[in-house]
């Protein structure tokens, strides 16, 4: 576990556990994705069980106050392996307290543990995801490419197919 001033008190970077996902929700509300905590809990569960894929959080007083998830893909145009960033978030009240680097450096030495060419991550355009791109660029990320994405199914329609 790596302890780490963020100006106010120590916090702890460790790895996502069990029982994580109800201190978990509030994150996730802050990133724009509200999920309840059963929902949450089962895809933590599928995720914690691949060894591609890794979540660390940043704890402080039993309190979570920032966690990221990643994983490896293998790269089709290189002959090793990239790491994309699915997500990161600092709870508002942390924000530019160096939590967010932490975590950043956390998923980096990962993936050159696992030899990988690239760091990956996706960050949408609007307005107040700008001081997140500030924070991206001041860590080394260019912006080079623009994503597109096509929702296939609603949410409705996703349920439904569970239940099938």
């Amino acid at each position: 576990m790596n302890q780490k001033a963020s100006g106010r008190a120590d916090y702890a970077i460790r790895d996502e556990i069990e029982g994580d996902a109800g201190r978990l929700i509030e994150l996730f509300g802050q990133l724009g994705y509200p999920v309840s905590e059963e929902e949450l809990s089962l895809r933590l569960t599928a995720l914690r069980r691949r060894e591609d894929y890794a979540i660390r959080v940043a704890e402080r007083d039993r309190k979570l106050i920032g966690m990221i998830a990643f994983h490896s893909e293998m790269a089709l145009l290189q002959p090793t392996c990239e790491v994309r960033v699915m997500a990161l978030v600092v709870a508002e009240q942390e924000r530019g307290s160096g939590i967010g680097g932490r975590l950043l450096a956390e998923a980096e030495d990962w993936a050159r543990d696992r030899n990988a060419s690239y760091m990956r991550l996706n960050s949408g355009i609007r307005e107040e995801r700008s001081k997140a791109h500030i924070f991206y660029r001041s860590r080394g990320y260019d912006s080079g490419s623009i994503g597109f994405s096509k929702k296939l199914r609603t949410d409705s329609e996703r349920q439904s197919a569970k239940s099938e």
